[in-house]
């Protein structure tokens, strides 16, 4: 086989000097060539191996190191290929294509500077900066400019498409940026990630809209989202309230913005007054009533939540117009001779708030009103326990009682677990009791018929 080798230099209109080898073939019909062969050719276009002559399996080996039937164009220079394959005899055989010139014409890729968003003072303009096109590309801005640059001073999205003006290879593509040109009566806004009308004590979370060059909050603090704690700090039945105000910055503080307000504020959680916090002596028929909450919308109404002692767990609730809860109207009935866990909560624009502190009330039989002498007695029985609290014993004195019944008294936690129980003597006067109760607080209760009187004590180390 003669192999000749000619070497050709062609200058291309374009200022490339590409080195071009020929390869030709006296003696043999088997050969391989590629295929499209240039010598233009766009990027990402697929050059195949074209095997004659020989039959497969084939093995290939590019120039670039590839060993695939087909390889893809991603950058100028000579290329060759490698076939190894059989002949009709079963004979291997290896050829060789000549090395072939290519001109890849690159695909543009079109970038905006600065990548946006970009955010322009009042008065001021941005300046848009294209790339990413060849000497042969050129530019076209969707508000009609057709240079590189452009200068604008609106709001809006600007698109750049740069175009490849390459014969036999025609592609683009484009690029865009939003531009916000900021009015002078511009105000940022303040979300709140949580409601902004809470308990005492309460945070309140809140967050500016992202992008801006700065945050300065009315709070002093300066981080986009803020927490801000609302500790009703005022005294009395008040309401916390705090306005709060945010301003931001836009490139490097060159101007600011300042928000609307934003109020925040926090409800006083209530509780029982103390005439009724703690009294054991309630009738089904009494009314209990809460402390006051002052609201800046409407005056709320007041849920007031019973728990049974030796039921606990299992809870239910009366909504009142408001601060008094009569103890008839609540469903289930209120009955006597029954402890109850008492506490309140505020319900505003029909949002409820946060409840308040638990309290703990009794409720006694209504005296029978057909037997005068206990209704008389009823008037009059109660109980004094002293000292209390009390590290050691207590002693239980009890007025109004007939001294010819027995009096049963009976000592129980606040779970309704009966500790203590013993008869009250009449004829002695008093009784000494509690010494070997462990440290916490009781309920003492005496009946004497139809008649109860309940005492809370506390008993301390």
């Amino acid at each position: 086989m003669t192999n000749t080798i000619t070497q050709h230099l062609s200058k291309w209109a374009f200022g490339v000097f590409i080195a071009v080898a020929g390869l030709t073939q006296s003696a043999s019909a088997q050969s391989v060539t590629i295929d499209p062969s240039g010598p233009i050719v766009c990027e990402g276009t697929t050059l195949n191996a074209v095997v004659t002559g020989l039959t497969g399996p084939f093995s290939y080996r590019w120039s670039t190191g590839a060993t695939t039937p087909s390889i893809t164009a991603t950058q100028t220079g000579a290329i060759r290929v490698r076939v190894t394959g059989f002949l009709p005899n079963g004979n291997r055989r290896r050829v060789f294509s000549p090395w072939t010139a290519f001109f890849v014409v690159q695909t543009p890729s079109a970038i905006i500077n600065p990548t946006g968003p970009v955010q322009v003072c009042p008065g001021d303009s941005a300046f848009l900066q294209g790339s990413g096109g060849q000497t042969y590309s050129y530019y076209l801005w969707n508000n009609g400019d057709t240079t590189r640059n452009t200068t604008v001073n609106q709001t809006g999205t600007y698109e750049l498409t740069v175009y490849n003006n390459f014969p036999g290879c025609y592609n683009f593509a484009t690029a865009s940026v939003d531009v916000e040109v900021f009015d002078r009566t511009f105000e940022p806004k303040i979300t709140a990630l949580s409601p902004i009308t809470v308990c005492n004590r309460g945070f309140v979370q809140l967050a500016g809209e992202p992008g801006y060059s700065s945050y300065s909050w009315s709070t002093g603090q300066t981080s986009q989202n803020v927490s801000i704690l609302m500790n009703g700090s005022q005294a009395g039945a008040v309401l916390d309230t705090l306005t709060v105000y945010l301003t931001v910055g836009i490139n490097n503080n060159q101007c600011t913005f300042t928000s609307a307000s934003t109020v925040l504020r926090s409800i006083r959680q209530t509780k029982l007054l103390s005439a009724y916090c703690g009294n054991y002596n309630l009738l089904p028929t009494d009314s209990i009533k809460a402390e006051p909450v002052l609201t800046y919308l409407t005056a709320p109404e007041y849920e007031f939540e019973f728990e049974e002692t030796t039921n606990p767990g299992t809870t239910w609730t009366y909504t009142s117009p408001n601060r008094w809860c009569g103890l008839s109207a609540v469903t289930p009935a209120i009955v006597a001779n029954s402890f109850y866990n008492v506490r309140v909560r505020p319900v505003i624009g029909g949002t409820p708030y946060c409840w308040g502190q638990t309290c703990q009330i009794g409720v006694i039989p209504t005296p029978g009103a057909n037997n005068s002498d206990k209704s008389i007695a009823s008037a009059g029985f109660a109980s004094n326990v002293f000292p209390n609290p009390s590290a050691e014993a207590f002693r239980l004195v009890l007025r109004g009682i007939d001294a010819n019944e027995n009096v049963s008294v009976q000592v129980a936690d606040l779970s309704g677990r009966v500790v203590d129980q013993f008869t009250y003597d009449t004829a002695a006067g008093s009784a000494d009791f509690g010494n070997n109760l462990n440290t916490g607080v009781y309920l003492v209760t005496a009946r004497q018929g139809d008649l109860t009187s309940v005492t809370r004590i506390i008993k301390t180390n």
